[in-house]
Formats: C-alpha cells, sequence, structure tokens
C-alpha cells in the first residue's frame, strides 16, 4: 500500500468553494458569511489512505446529522465524498486529510436571525498526510487537563470552536498538544479528540449521550469495533477524573491524528511514561479493523461498474 504523499510541491493546491475547484489563492469567501461572523456553520475531517477515506460513510451519516441539528438545509451530506474525491484526485494526493465546512451562507446584513432559503457556503481542502506506515507507528502525546468550559451541544461538529481553543492556548507554554476536558468531575472528550482511559485492565471510553453529550467520534467507534472484535477488554461508562489521574494508560483517537497513546498527563507520567500493554495490543486490533476497511474501499474502486 502506497505511503507517498503525492502533489506537486509547485504547484497551488485547488480547494473547493461554490462548487468548483479553484487555486487556494483565488478562493474568496464573503465577509458578511455566517460562518465568519458567527461561526455558524458545521465540518467534518475524512483521513485517506491509498485514496480510500477511513469511516467515510460514519462522517457522512455525522455531517448529516449535524445539519439536521443546526437545521442548514439545502446540502447533501454525500457531497462528502464526491468533494473528497475530486480534491484529491486534483491536487494528485491519495494520503491526506479532507477538511470540508458548510456555513450557513452569506446575508446582506449581520443578524442573530437568518433569513429564510439561505444558499448554503460550502468549502473544503486537502491537506498532504503521512501513509499507512505512519499509522503502523504508536504515537505518543503529553496531554493537559482542563475544566470543561464549552457549551453542551458537543454532538454537533460546529465550527464553533473558541471552546476548544482556549484550553490549548493556555496549555500550550506547558509542552501539552493536547487538553483532556472535565465536567462536573467526569471525563468529557478532549479538544480535539475523544479519550479512553484504563480502569482496572479495561479501556474505559465515556458515552456519547447523557446529559452533557460528547462527540460521536468515528475513530472512537473504529477502535471500539477493533476491541470488541479481537478480545481487547473495553467497555463504554463514564469516566472519574479520579480514575483518569490513577490510570495507567490512556489513548486519545481522532480522524487526523487517529490514535495516541498519552504517556504525560500535566506534571506526571502516566503509567511508566512508555506506551503500555493495552495500548499496544488496542492499537494492532484497530490496524487490522482498518487495513480490512482500505483494502475493501481499493477493492471496490478497482471493481468497473456493469450497465444494466
Amino acid at each position: 500500500m502506497s505511503s507517498s504523499t503525492q502533489g506537486c510541491k509547485d504547484r497551488e493546491a485547488l480547494v473547493w468553494l461554490g462548487g468548483t475547484l479553484v487555486p487556494l489563492s483565488q478562493a474568496r469567501i464573503s465577509p458578511l458569511d455566517r460562518g465568519f461572523l458567527f461561526g455558524d456553520g458545521v465540518y467534518e475531517v475524512v483521513r485517506f489512505f491509498g485514496g480510500v477515506g477511513i469511516g467515510l460513510d460514519l462522517h457522512e451519516a455525522r455531517l448529516g446529522a449535524s445539519l439536521a441539528q443546526v437545521h442548514i438545509r439545502g446540502v447533501d451530506p454525500d457531497c462528502l465524498r464526491t468533494i473528497s474525491h475530486a480534491l484529491l484526485a486534483a491536487n494528485h494526493l491519495t494520503d491526506a486529510a479532507i477538511y470540508l465546512q458548510v456555513s450557513r451562507g452569506t446575508a446582506a446584513v449581520r443578524s442573530h436571525i437568518p433569513p429564510a432559503h439561505m444558499e448554503p457556503t460550502i468549502f473544503a481542502m486537502a491537506t498532504p498526510c503521512g501513509g499507512w506506515g505512519e499509522l503502523e507507528r504508536i504515537t505518543t502525546m503529553h496531554c493537559a487537563t482542563a475544566r470543561d468550559e464549552r457549551w453542551l451541544r458537543c454532538a454537533i461538529k460546529s465550527t464553533s470552536l473558541l471552546g476548544s481553543v482556549l484550553p490549548m492556548v493556555e496549555h500550550a507554554a506547558s509542552g501539552a498538544e493536547e487538553v483532556i476536558l472535565i465536567r462536573d468531575g467526569f471525563v468529557s472528550e478532549g479538544t480535539s479528540t475523544n479519550v479512553f482511559v484504563e480502569v482496572d485492565g479495561v479501556l474505559v471510553t465515556p458515552p456519547v449521550e447523557g446529559e452533557s453529550s460528547i462527540l460521536h467520534g468515528v475513530m472512537r467507534t473504529r477502535l471500539l469495533e477493533a476491541c470488541i472484535r479481537h478480545g481487547v477488554p473495553c467497555a463504554v461508562h463514564p469516566v472519574t477524573e479520579a480514575q483518569l489521574s490513577a490510570a495507567r494508560e490512556v489513548i486519545v483517537t481522532a480522524s487526523k491524528r487517529m490514535y495516541s497513546a498519552v504517556t504525560r498527563l500535566g506534571d506526571r507520567a502516566v503509567g511508566d511514561g512508555s506506551v503500555g500493554p493495552l495500548a499496544r495490543r488496542a492499537h494492532a486490533a484497530l490496524l487490522n479493523r482498518l487495513r480490512e476497511e482500505v483494502t475493501l474501499g481499493l477493492r471496490d474502486a478497482a471493481t468497473p461498474i456493469l450497465a444494466a
């Protein structure tokens, strides 16, 4: 499987805007776009290996759910697949992350109440990423913790991300690459990741539903599937701040970063400060699950479609 990140470095990147591909330097969005003025929009990030999107069906479903919850109409979630493949082809990429954002659109005046029948703005871009070989190595991470002060509708993948940006800004000087958020004494999620915590030898991740929802992470879903299939002990239930502090192993997952073992939490090491046995078992299970997904995607892409 190719791990190359193609694309000509001398060629300007092409992005998707207004239903077409344009050079990045020529992409223009009105300052009256509600995505700029209000953060009034939703987004998805999909990681591609060999031209195959990981969990693309789950990303499309989540995009559809986000659009429905914020009442943005007129966008088919399946556009994520079409636009992603157009960007990969146009930029000569196979290993990349696709970012797609949908805002409510542009209005004539700034008003909290949007006018009816707005035309949404769709923007998307491709960022070259490492190939499969990068995923085979377990990356490690230094995390901090902070009180979760975001709004409660975290299941919506909203472009309004100031609540996630601020903890990262506040902890950047400590060397933290991610901040795990605590709400009412319980772990919710990272600022851009889902969290798995070792509790009595079991990898536990907080539930996505409840009084305070968290993001329905695609890689969270894939890791749970992989652990169940390969007999890695896992569970879904609330995780206390005390359990996080006492954990010998912590893992975070995300669509771009994919999978990392947390070896430092605040000013202390997690376990002995190295990748633990549960993290290694879970990583091997995840690789197996994703390898199947990519192989199937490549096989489907190579299968000719016959006319009826």
